[in-house]
């Protein structure tokens, strides 16, 4: 009898000890949230942004940048907690003349893959998905799954050549290879995305026809594939839609209440430039590229969250930036620069936290161009270099 009521103590406080640990996590998670939103909130969002005493100089130098047509979208920088700089530039719709504002949203291209990454780690915290799982339970006619795991997909260290860029070798099939003829002058570029890019069916119909580049694991090759892959595996195990599933564990939590898979109108629009050097709105670009789209405040509560540990446990997390070849799972990490850059049609964007600093840096543009210094990793150097020199 005593031992039976001694094991019912031993079980009550270790209930109470579980019940006190999830209440603090609550409230750190609650009061992260009030800091951020506080400070986001004394910027002016609409107006001129905000620009802390010391950074003036920097102000000129990206004011320098949109004059003479080399930069055009919308910058944020904090220390820790604190914004100390945001500004916008250039035109959401250069057609329109619509300025870009500081909550404009932006594609941000492959800096969906840390989303992505995180999606997956949370679903390992479930034991849903082991990280050294092979990928044949998720797709059994491909012919190699037996031989990648997850943690090679996140990695980039599967092998798969990358449906985006390596056309030649993934698409295999002939009737996407008739389909690739028919679309490759680029006149129904919208519906080419529409009809073919984004069919899962044709991804993986392709798919189980590659040959691997090399053995899984020996190597290091930055693949959009293996992203791709990764997302069907979230919305087979969830039993949500990738969007969905975002929605629902990611951006909630997170507060980005401006994020979503889906298109709106009033997102800024991708540019390019002539040859003159003058902004002209990109005719190529396609809202179906684009996965993400948000803005600078939604990717700062975003970077709060992931890198204190907030929205995955902190083993997770250094699991995510444990790099080989300078990549952890869907990070870029060197030099205690964790960072992911994105592009595309129209769009580039880039994502920086420094570990020792504290400090947060993210760019996102709504133009590129074959001409030099016309990308948002560019600019994000240019600031840290000068930050670091200050």
């Amino acid at each position: 009898m005593k031992k039976r009521y001694l094991l019912l103590v031993i079980l009550f406080i270790y209930s109470c000890m579980l019940t006190l640990t999830s209440c603090n996590k609550t409230t750190v998670d609650n009061n992260n949230n009030v800091i951020v939103n506080e400070e986001i909130s004394k910027v002016d969002k609409n107006g001129k942004g905000i620009v802390e005493p010391g950074y003036e100089n920097l102000e000129k130098l990206l004011d320098d940048e949109a004059f003479n047509k080399k930069f055009q979208g919308t910058v944020l920088i904090a220390d820790g907690d604190e914004i100390v700089f945001a500004k916008a530039y250039g035109y959401a719709d250069a057609e329109e003349k619509i300025e870009n504002k500081l909550i404009t949203r932006f594609a941000i291209a492959s800096n969906t893959k840390q989303f992505t990454a995180t999606a997956i780690m949370q679903l390992v915290e479930q034991n849903k998905i082991s990280l050294d799982e092979t990928i044949d339970k998720y797709f059994p006619d491909y012919k190699y799954s037996n031989k990648i795991t997850v943690k090679n997909l996140l990695q980039m260290r599967s092998g798969i050549p990358d449906y985006l860029n390596e056309l030649d070798l993934f698409m295999r099939d002939e009737d996407t290879k008739n389909i690739l003829k028919e679309y490759e002058s680029n006149v129904y570029y919208d519906k080419y995305v529409e009809d073919y890019r984004w069919s899962s069916e044709i991804i993986l119909k392709n798919l189980y026809l590659t040959e691997l580049l090399f053995e899984p694991d020996e190597e290091y090759d930055y693949c959009n594939t293996n992203y791709y892959l990764l997302g069907l595996i979230i919305e087979e195990v969830s039993g949500m839609s990738f969007g969905d599933y975002l929605e629902e564990y990611i951006f909630k939590p997170c507060k980005m209440e401006s994020s979503s898979i889906i298109p709106l109108n009033s997102d800024a629009k991708g540019h390019g430039s002539d040859e003159s050097g003058e902004i002209v709105a990109n005719p190529e670009f396609t809202y179906a590229a684009g996965a993400i789209y948000s803005n600078i405040f939604d990717l700062f509560r975003w970077s709060r969250k992931l890198h204190k540990g907030d929205i995955i446990t902190r083993k997770s997390y250094e699991e995510m930036i444990t790099q080989i070849d300078d990549y952890g799972y869907g990070l870029f990490v060197k030099d205690n620069i964790i960072s992911h850059s994105g592009l595309i049609d129209g769009f580039t964007s880039n994502m920086e936290y420094d570990i020792k600093k504290d400090r947060i840096i993210i760019v996102l543009e709504n133009i590129d161009s074959e001409t030099d210094n016309l990308d948002a990793k560019y600019h994000t150097n240019l600031i840290r270099e000068y930050l670091d020199e200050e």
